[in-house]
């Protein structure tokens, strides 16, 4: 009998393998603003303007640092996250424990992944400064699903306050993805905006954002390769028509919409 209760105890705690989480790539965490992450230097001569581009860029500005300012402390962290192996703790629950270094300051990361259904898993990271690890801090928790086509997250700030609600998929068969950003600290000036941003592959245009601030709704489109693009801003530009700009080898210079 004794026999038999401790091989019992000891398959209980065997890993289950197959229910083990992979983490989900950067890209269900991370929105990429590459494209409009650097205003264009203008030259006094020229005869063109870029006044379109420009009205696109100043629009994705605020997400752009309001993004950066939140997730690069949790960001790095997850970068390292992906190179490491994870330690079975027990009850479905697996652990990412490791040491990494942002902007000359060393921390310290706990990522805890357990499973939830035959679906899903959940996801909770913890940080704290080296040598402080009682002023460890929850920066974001979420909900993935296996297959990895859909990601949940919550993004945190000081003092367990929640800024940010990010939601992503994936189509694996198009490679077509989404990730939206909602801006959810309490009592702001924009409390309950967002942004998305979308990746059709095949399309002209085969990114967009849609975003949606206090002052209305932006909506860009471009093509990731040559940066030729498209906005509309009926409250910014004045009407509900599309202003077009040339590809980044022409300057992003204004021009007729086709």
């Amino acid at each position: 009998m004794l026999a038999s209760m401790m091989l019992f105890s000891i398959s209980c705690d065997k890993e289950p393998v197959g229910d083990r989480p992979d983490l989900p790539p950067m890209e269900s965490l991370v929105m990429d603003f590459s494209a409009f992450d650097q205003q264009p230097g203008g030259v006094k001569s020229s005869a063109f303007t870029y006044e379109n581009f420009l009205h696109a860029y100043f629009s994705v500005v605020f997400w752009n640092v309001a993004s950066t300012a939140t997730l690069a402390v949790p960001v790095a962290a997850y970068a390292h996250a992906l190179n490491q192996d994870a330690v079975y703790l027990g009850e479905n629950t697996w652990e990412w424990s490791f040491d990494f270094s942002l902007q000359g300051v060393s921390y310290e990361a706990k990522l805890t992944g357990a499973r939830l259904n035959n679906e899903e898993f959940s996801m909770e990271m913890v940080i704290s400064m080296s040598g402080s690890p009682g002023a460890s801090m929850k920066w974001f928790d979420g909900v993935v699903r296996y297959d990895h086509t859909h990601a949940s997250w919550n993004l945190y700030g000081e003092q367990g306050v929640r800024l940010l609600e990010a939601e992503w998929n994936k189509d694996y068969e198009s490679d077509a993805s989404d990730l939206t950003y909602t801006y959810v600290e309490p009592g702001q000036e924009e409390t309950g905006s967002f942004i998305s941003y979308a990746r059709v592959p095949g399309e002209v245009y085969d990114a967009s954002y849609t975003i949606s601030l206090s002052g209305g709704e932006v909506l860009i489109e471009w093509n990731t390769t040559t940066l030729e693009g498209r906005v509309k801003d009926s409250t910014g530009l004045g009407d509900n028509e599309w202003h077009c700009w040339d590809s980044k080898a022409n300057g992003y210079a204004d021009m007729v919409c086709e």
